[in-house]
């Protein structure tokens, strides 16, 4: 146990770092797999073909058994088991792949830490990551014209900041002797990271307005339904179902909710009425 004033200079000194790192637009993740950065650029690039997505994952054997193995399941409708990669991009579409190649990477990077300590809050992450992607894509799917596949990767990608925070704690493991402390970094930082991190990467505005934004509950907008509406509601969601908590999600001040014109009885029926799917989209992400 380290004195108390060394624990708050050694939390100060962390903070000043996250945030010297994100005015300087230095945010980036040294441990996620270069190659599956490059896979989203082709996928993301318009005049690719299939073949030259195939010829990359072609050197990356784990991460094409990954496309594989999710390609046949029941959340793409698998009935008809492939192994060919052309067949397994057309299956899944250029989103689906590039989600699946960014959940496998995050994968990646969640095992390479190595403190025992930020591996609970890790596994967490990941469990909430998995649940709001999954709730986001139905959520889409079933009250927006939101491109379904998209909202999966805003969900899915909403809490990439505290990977990034924790793997830079990973240097610092006396920052974990203050779990209160540790949660509160997290808490205040990791939307702007996130966000930043989403913008190096190129990844559309509104996608990365979404993961900055999606914890202000009470936010009004004229236009209709968007990405962080749907990011808002999934994350509540979410949240109530791990908390377990008594009574009903309270939506009377959410603005969200009028967006998508869904009130808490909505959401519960969409749990019964999508079970199966969400329960094979987070099997599918991993």
């Amino acid at each position: 146990m380290i004195p108390q004033q060394q624990a708050q200079d050694l939390h100060f000194s962390f903070v000043q770092s996250l945030a010297s790192n994100l005015s300087a637009g230095s945010i980036e993740l040294p441990s996620f797999p270069k190659a599956v950065l490059r896979l989203r650029q082709v996928l993301e690039d318009e005049n690719s073909t299939t073949a030259q997505i195939v010829q990359l994952l072609s050197v990356e054997p784990a991460l094409s058994a990954r496309l594989i193995q999710i390609a046949n399941s029941a959340a793409m409708g698998g009935a008809n088991q492939i192994t060919d990669l052309n067949t397994v991009v057309n299956r899944m579409g250029r989103q689906m792949v590039q989600s699946a190649a960014m959940s496998y990477a995050m994968k990646q990077m969640r095992e390479s830490q190595t403190l025992d300590v930020s591996q609970v809050l890790l596994d967490d992450l990941w469990h909430t990551s998995t649940q709001v992607a999954a709730l986001c894509y139905v959520l889409a799917k079933k009250y927006t014209k939101l491109n379904r596949d998209q909202a999966l990767m805003v969900g899915l990608m909403h809490g990439i900041g505290k990977l990034y925070i924790l793997g830079q704690a990973q240097n610092h493991p006396e920052l974990f002797s203050d779990p209160g402390a540790m949660e509160g970094i997290l808490q205040e930082w990791h939307a702007g990271i996130g966000s930043a991190i989403l913008q190096t990467w190129n990844f559309p505005d509104n996608m990365s307005y979404a993961v900055a934004n999606f914890e202000q509950t009470d936010r009004v907008h004229e236009d209709g339904a968007d990405f962080t509406d749907v990011l808002i509601l999934s994350f509540m969601l979410a949240h109530f179902l791990t908390a377990g908590e008594d009574g009903e999600l309270q939506l009377d001040d959410v603005p969200a909710a009028v967006k998508l014109g869904v009130s808490a009885h909505d959401l519960m029926e969409l749990l019964i009425e999508f079970e199966e799917q969400i329960a094979s989209l987070r099997h599918a992400l991993g």
